[in-house]
């Protein structure tokens, strides 16, 4: 009887639980900010999109 649970599996499993949520929390912040940057050129092909747009809608009746 471990900490007043009679079967180990449910001492597993609430163990397990808390590994898993004390993981989560720390790769969370190792990767906060990863990826977040922007680089120059990202919306180039996003501007290049909308001014195709802008020249088909001027082109409709």
């Amino acid at each position: 009887m471990m900490l007043g649970f009679s079967d180990p599996w449910i001492f597993s499993g609430y163990a397990l639980t808390i590994l898993s949520m004390v993981f989560c929390i720390i790769y969370g912040i190792i990767n906060w900010h990863r990826g977040a940057t922007e680089k120059e050129g990202d919306y180039r092909e996003e501007i290049q999109w909308e001014r195709e747009e802008i020249e088909l809608i001027e082109k409709l009746p």
